[in-house]
């Protein structure tokens, strides 16, 4: 896997993310706020599969007890985490981005992992309540504008 080639893509989404028309409402314009990693995993990933980069595992969890939650992505060979994306991490006042080798410190505390595979099989991914076809749309087309 070339990691370099992975850490590229997931700033060329983000920066195609904010580029986005913010009338959309595709996300929520403050990274900081929990309801933007979804958006942000599920545009990445798209984009490291249109790339050759990989499917990717998307992971959606909470902390023990509370149903708010946190995403990321997980490049997973058998059943150990060897790269993690966790690019809206940062809403965690004690954390950077993550875009590394090994696990996301977000692991650590959203341990209650609600679901955790392809973002296609995701039951929120096409349903129609939340944007995400629409915006993986909207970030292709930005990205295809800067080639």
């Amino acid at each position: 896997m070339d990691f370099e080639a992975v850490r590229r893509t997931v700033n060329d989404v983000v920066d195609a993310m904010w580029a986005t028309d913010p009338r959309d409402g595709f996300i929520v314009r403050d990274p900081r706020l929990s309801s933007s990693c979804e958006q942000v995993s599920v545009s990445i990933a798209a984009v490291l599969d249109d790339r050759g980069l990989g499917r990717w595992t998307f992971v959606q969890a909470s902390r023990p007890g509370e149903s708010n939650g946190h995403a990321w992505l997980e490049w997973r060979v058998d059943d150990t985490v060897e790269f993690a994306i966790d690019a809206t991490l940062q809403q965690f006042h004690e954390h950077p981005a993550f875009i590394d080798q090994g696990q996301t410190p977000a692991a650590d505390e959203f341990t209650e992992i609600n679901y955790r595979g392809p973002i296609e099989e995701w039951k929120w991914f096409d349903t129609g309540s939340l944007p995400f076809t629409r915006l993986v749309d909207a970030v292709r087309h930005e990205l295809s504008l800067r080639r």
